[in-house]
């Protein structure tokens, strides 16, 4: 990502928060609308060049047949003041929410989307911002650091918001590393927040099936633009720095494969569509991600979802918290009602013969002396091949939690 496109990425970074979004999960969210929409404008734009070059006889289906094109970006962006915000808000966002036949995935992004830029002059300068991107003519990994910048906002959330918070990059990829996802596994993150390791699994996959990957430092390229130094300069420097590989996974034979593979559950709407966002300029457009309690028989999961069980799992879910008895899966290798103990006995349970996990667990769980603690580990230890226990150093998540916590890597026999 070049120094242009953070320059005008800031600028309408600062307008919205000057405008008085400073709720960093509904900036995020509020701006991830926005890019949608410009997105599938310029999506409708290649299509009709294909259907013109084919003379009709393509195989794309408009999203905005006749009548129905005054909803598209390109035909509404002009306007302005209270029309512009009304039109937006009033009509865009619930004929995108009507389209559940012909595109559920955008259907359910807008189900419920409500506009909260209330400042139409704000909303203008917002939307000429973006106008300016061609996000069609950007490569994935460009369009994915654009939302990875973003996404450095919710570092403004405050602890008690929700109880969100991100997984630093390096662990993240650590993690990634251990369980070494493939193309044609399952992956999985049963509690997904912003999707960051899901996305991170596609960037491993992606590497894995190219023909020149590039190291990357973990901080980013922008990071070493910085700093004015070359990656090996970097290195120099920094002799333990760590680095991940990227590419552009020209090699991967069938791509519907990768994205049928890619499965997320959130309790919260905003950060399910935050995430859904993460990875469609990822490149994922189809993943199937959930807003569902994972936890629950009752919190949105479907038959299916509950009978499914996956290659990899990495997850750092919520620690705290109490569910009640009566809302709990009962397929579940636990009885106690901690959220702590309930998710680790559900990356249990849903993994796949053979399928490996990593997650987060607070440093209690591992030493815990109740009978919930003590029977869920001697599960672990007799039924799995518990592979890795790393303690990671205190204060990782701080300043969003400063409980001590470490890593479980195990693989179903």
């Amino acid at each position: 990502m070049n120094q242009e496109i953070r320059t005008k990425l800031d600028r309408i970074c600062d307008i919205l928060w000057a405008g008085g979004l400073a709720v960093p999960t509904l900036f995020v969210e509020q701006i991830s609308y926005l890019i949608y929409l410009k997105l599938l404008d310029e999506r409708e734009a290649e299509l009709e060049v294909k259907a013109r070059l084919l003379k009709g006889k393509g195989n794309g289906k408009l999203l905005f047949p006749d009548q129905t094109s005054r909803y598209r970006w390109s035909n509404w962006r002009f306007k302005s003041g209270k029309e512009l915000r009304d039109f937006v808000g009033g009509e865009v966002f619930p004929y995108m929410a009507s389209l559940l036949k012909e595109e559920p995935q955008v259907a359910i992004y807008f189900q419920d989307a409500k506009l909260e830029i209330d400042d139409p002059h704000v909303l203008k300068e917002v939307i000429d911002g973006l106008d300016t991107f061609q996000f069609s003519k950007l490569g994935p990994d460009v369009k994915g650091d654009i939302f990875e910048y973003l996404l450095q906002y919710l570092s403004r959330q405050p602890q008690s918001d929700m109880g969100q918070f991100r997984t630093p990059r390096q662990i993240r990829m650590a993690m990634v590393e251990m369980v070494d996802p493939d193309l044609g596994d399952t992956i999985c993150d049963l509690a997904c927040g912003t999707a960051g390791f899901l996305v991170d699994s596609v960037e491993h996959i992606l590497a894995k099936y190219s023909a020149e990957p590039r190291e990357v430092p973990i901080y980013g390229e922008e990071w070493l633009a910085d700093k004015g130094l070359t990656l090996a300069q970097a290195k120099k420097q920094i002799p333990n720095l760590q680095i991940y590989r990227k590419g552009a996974g020209e090699k991967i034979p069938d791509w519907e494969l990768l994205e049928r593979s890619i499965f997320g559950f959130e309790v919260s709407r905003q950060m399910m569509r935050i995430s859904m966002m993460n990875l469609v300029l990822h490149g994922i457009r189809n993943a199937h991600v959930k807003r569902a309690n994972s936890l629950s028989e009752l919190g949105g999961m479907s038959d299916e979802d509950l009978r499914r069980r996956y290659k990899r799992i990495l997850m750092n879910p919520p620690f705290a918290g109490m569910l009640p008895a009566e809302s709990i899966r009962k397929d579940l290798p636990t009885a106690s009602k901690k959220s702590e103990l309930l998710f680790l006995g559900l990356a249990m349970e849903s993994l796949a013969p053979g399928g490996m996990c990593a997650i987060i667990v607070p440093e209690g769980l591992l030493f815990g002396s109740t009978s919930g603690h003590i029977e869920l580990r001697k599960k672990l230890v007799e039924d799995y091949e518990l592979l890795a226990v790393i303690s990671l150093p205190a204060g990782v998540f701080k300043p969003y939690a400063g409980v001590k916590t470490g890593i479980l890597v195990f693989r179903k026999p």
